[in-house]
């Protein structure tokens, strides 16, 4: 077995590392290509209760109420992601979630409702479509 001189090795693990890094910058760039403007994403998974299609149902509703206009324009987005699919998967990975949550994203900003949107989009909805309306108007 022939031996690397070390010079080469060292070539070697600098082309390594150099491509890590690249994938690294790639992932985060989309995130921020994606995240410019507002966006809110909601992860699911396939079996999905009664709470879960609320939490997505009320965050539609209360884009529809409060951000209409920024709708159409596309400054601002909603997507239904299934974390069991490729699409979701691959969402989920660049935004780091790992389960069930709702997200709402501009540029570096990041806004977890979850727990917020469990508690009560189901059973308190006005007070969810508020407590959405604040966060997003902290960003916007």
């Amino acid at each position: 077995m022939k031996i690397l001189k070390p010079s080469l090795l060292i070539v070697f693990v600098a082309l390594a590392l150099s491509s890590c890094n690249t994938q690294a910058t790639e992932n985060q760039k989309t995130v921020a290509e994606i995240s410019e403007d507002v966006q809110v994403y909601y992860f699911h998974n396939t079996k999905r209760c009664a709470t879960c299609n609320a939490v997505e149902n009320e965050t539609r509703v209360a884009l529809e109420m409060f951000y209409e206009e920024n709708m159409k324009a596309g400054t601002m987005g909603f997507t239904s992601l299934n974390l069991e699919e490729k699409d979701g998967k691959e969402m989920a990975q660049s935004l780091q979630v790992s389960a069930q949550t709702l997200l709402i994203v501009k540029g570096k900003t990041r806004v977890n409702l979850t727990n917020e949107g469990f508690m009560n989009a189901r059973t308190n909805p006005t007070k969810f479509h508020e407590i959405l309306r604040a966060e997003i108007d902290k960003l916007l």
